[in-house]
Parts: C-alpha cells; structure tokens; sequence
C-alpha cells in the first residue's frame, strides 16, 4: 500500500499541494494522523526502511517553516492558505499550535525510531535527527514560556466544579499531551550518546536546558492531575482500574453538550438556507437545554487516539527520562498507566460483542452525540456524530497495539478486519454503517488511508 498509493498520495496531495503549495497547515494534522502508527509498526517490525522513507517526507515539511522574530524565536509554520485558516476563527497568518505540536509528536517519535534502530544511520538519517531534534526544542522553548508553565501549574490545581461555562481554559488538551510526548522522544534520542549524533549536545544551553526541565514538569503534573481512576464498566471482565482523561472537565463544553443524548433522531439538521444560498443552516430538533448534562464527560475516544503514541513514548523512553531530565519515579505517570486506559476501552468503551464490535462515543463510556452543529469557523453545517459513530477510531487510532496489555484487544482487531474483507450483504451492511472509510462505499483515498492506519496496527501486534 505505501509503495503503490501511500507515499504518493502524502507527498503530492498533502505536502506539495496543501503544505507547500496553499500554506495549509492543517496537512501537518493529518499527516501525522496517517503515519504515525506505520512509524510504530515499521519501530516494533524492525522496517528500517519504511522509516527512512517517511523521514524523507518529514523533511520535506520542514521547507515550509518561516523564520521566527525577535519576540518569537525559533523556526515555526504559519498557516497561510487551505479551509479550514480563516480571518473568521483567527488563525490565517498565524502559527497554529495545534497542527505544529501534532507534527512534531511524529517526527520526534521518528527520529527516535532511527536514532534506537541500532544500525548505522546514513547522512540523510543522521541529518533527519539532528534537525528534528533541534526544530523540536525551538519549539518547545517557545512554547514553554514562564505564563505557559504558570498557567498549567494554576490548571493542575483546578477542579471539575470549577468549570462554570463552556470555554476550554481549563482543560487538558492533546497540546500538551503531544509536548509531553516531544519531551520524551527527545530523551530517546539524547540518552542513546551515540557518537555519530555528538552535535545534538550543543542543541539548548544550559539555561534553555533549565527551562525546558520546568516545562516538562508542570506538564507532568498537569497531566497526572487529570488522570482519574474509577472501576471498570462490565463490558468484559478486566484486572484493575480504569483509567479517564480529564472526566468531568468537559461537560459544559459544546462538542459533549449531547453526551447524553442517544436518540436516532438528529438533534439538528442541515438545510438548504431560507435565503435562497447554497449554504446550508443547522435547524434544531432536540434542544441542548432539554438533553440531562452528564457531569463525566472529558475526551472522546478518537481525540483520545494520542494516548496510543503518548504512552507508548512514555513507556520506551522512562529510564531516558529519569536520566536527562533529572526526574523519579514519583514525577512520571505509573508505569502501569497504559493498562488501566486499556481496561476502559474493553470495559467500558467497548459494546461487548466480539463479531460485531463498536465503541462508544466517549472514554466516559457515554455514547450520546458528539459535536452537534460544530463550528470551528469555516461555516460548515455539522449535524454531529451519533451513538457509536466514531467507532472507526479503533481500527485507525492504534488501538489494536494494545492488544499487549488486553488479548482481548487484539482478538477484536482481528475480527474486525476480517469483518471489512467480508463481501457477504450482512457484513457490507454493518461496515458501511460503523466503519464506512474501511469498505467498499468509501471512495479511494479515504479507504486507502484508513486501511493503511488499520493495517499498520495489526502488523506486529497480534498473531496470525
């Protein structure tokens, strides 16, 4: 898949024509939705190979990167073209955040891959993570600022009763989940000491190096302070706790605000617009004033994805941490953290049916509606996501990798990817409804890239 369609489709439709070509930042987001769990199967499979094919393609993201400024420093994309940048949500002509701090979380799992590979690297390898590195701590400096870490300190102490109204300033996000995935795939790199990359000793100094080490730590506590613990769902019978990502956080918030609606009727729709234009409007048919606000809601589980990356970084790179930031035990997320979010997908996510699997909306385990006439200020009529729609997040998220913290996972994986290869109108039917980018009806490259993220799951982390 990635010599005949993959590779050609990220570097001539998402880096050339978006990136580099319209100034779209948001081709950086998706890039890294696409790859990153091939980069943890070409990791676990020893394709040393398939990592060197998309540093290359990383690497040519990088030409996109416009100086920093004297206020700003550091090298940064701006975005200046594509949908979804407007004047509208202010984010033309601007860094966004969002898109860069995903990215990077990929390249500095990337560069790590090589860097850990245990062969040689080439020139071109050698020069991928060297520049990664130094590109990655630009950013991090920049965004690790005094006000940022005073800023997650206050949020780290704040509680869920807190949150009186529907803004996100309290939340933890996957922005900083990302920083603390850069943060570790960094110490990868850096602990390795292999000769060939001596130069990365000179990447921050020793003030840089100081404030980075603070940044780190209010992230951690940041995010140690959001992970809650509660008793599984009984789903499927699991060892252990549950483990939720800021649960109670989010339930003002207007992506949740329908959690707890599970009606097949939609609570708005899409309508040619009484002007007669082709906009369309949303029309409300349930109110969000009638539908009973569930006090649980935090993540749903496709945004909760980078848990798979984050601790997974996490988990290769502790003693790397402990060693270069001067950290303990006692300052990093349990060891065991993985698999009690682990236990939540199969406990609580999970609808209990091995032939026929789906998986709620929310890591709560709620499966209400989720983002009901969203708007993130391009204009588009969003109707929203109904109960069990974003089930595809399993196959495409990485998931299945967890197989090794619950054989359960894996034998889910398995059965539904023979489930999409069906062609039997029973299965057609259930597929084209859940899993609607994994069969036939989807068109090509949407097919063609959620296979390949499923596929790449699969590779190395289930048997036959």
């Amino acid at each position: 898949m990635w010599d005949t369609d993959v590779r050609a489709y990220l570097q001539q439709q998402l880096l050339r024509d978006r990136l580099l070509g319209q100034g779209d930042v948001y081709a950086l987001y998706d890039f890294q939705t696409f790859t990153h769990n091939a980069v943890s199967m070409a990791r676990r499979c020893g394709r040393n190979d398939r990592l060197s094919d998309i540093a290359a393609l990383v690497a040519d993201a990088y030409k996109a990167m416009e100086p920093g400024t004297v206020l700003s420093p550091g090298r940064k994309w701006i975005c200046r073209g594509g949908t979804i940048c407007t004047e509208k949500n202010r984010l033309l002509s601007t860094e966004v955040m969002l898109t860069s701090v995903q990215f990077l979380g990929l390249a500095s799992s990337l560069a790590n891959a090589l860097a850990t590979s245990g062969r040689p690297l080439g020139d071109t390898d050698r020069a991928f993570v060297h520049d990664t590195a130094h590109i990655a701590a630009e950013h991090l400096l920049r965004w690790g600022n005094d006000a940022a870490i005073k800023r997650m300190e206050v949020n780290a102490r704040a509680r869920p009763d807190q949150v009186k109204d529907g803004t996100s300033e309290l939340f933890f996000t996957d922005k900083p989940l990302w920083q603390i995935t850069i943060y570790a795939e960094l110490a990868g790199i850096f602990y390795r000491k292999d000769p060939s990359l001596a130069t990365l000793n000179g990447t921050v100094n020793r003030t840089e190096a100081e404030r980075m080490r603070r940044h780190l730590g209010a992230l951690l506590r940041f995010f140690s302070a959001r992970v809650s613990y509660h008793a599984p769902g009984k789903q499927a019978p699991v060892r252990g706790k549950a483990a939720d990502l800021d649960r109670g956080y989010w339930r003002h918030y207007a992506d949740g605000r329908y959690a707890a609606y599970e009606g097949a009727e939609k609570p708005v729709v899409c309508s040619p617009a009484d002007d007669g234009s082709k906009d369309a409007r949303p029309h409300v048919r349930v109110t969000a004033e009638s539908v009973p606000r569930r006090q649980d809601t935090g993540w749903d589980i496709s945004h909760a994805r980078r848990l798979v990356h984050a601790l997974d970084a996490l988990e290769r790179n502790r003693a790397a941490m402990k060693a270069d930031y001067a950290l303990d035990d006692r300052q990093l997320p349990p060891a065991g953290l993985v698999n009690a979010f682990a236990n939540a997908l199969v406990a609580d996510i999970w609808n209990g049916d091995t032939e026929r699997p789906l998986f709620s909306n929310y890591w709560s385990g709620a499966n209400g509606w989720y983002r009901v006439a969203y708007d993130n200020g391009t204009g588009q009529c969003v109707e929203g996501t109904p109960p069990f729609g974003l089930s595809d997040a399993f196959p495409t998220g990485g998931y299945v990798t967890w197989a090794r913290y619950n054989p359960a996972i894996g034998t889910l994986g398995k059965n539904l990817y023979a489930l999409t290869n069906r062609s039997d109108p029973d299965a057609r039917s259930f597929v084209d409804h859940y899993y609607r980018s994994l069969g036939p009806a989807a068109n090509a490259p949407a097919r063609m890239l959620s296979r390949f993220m499923f596929v790449s799951s699969l590779a190395g982390s289930v048997g036959k």
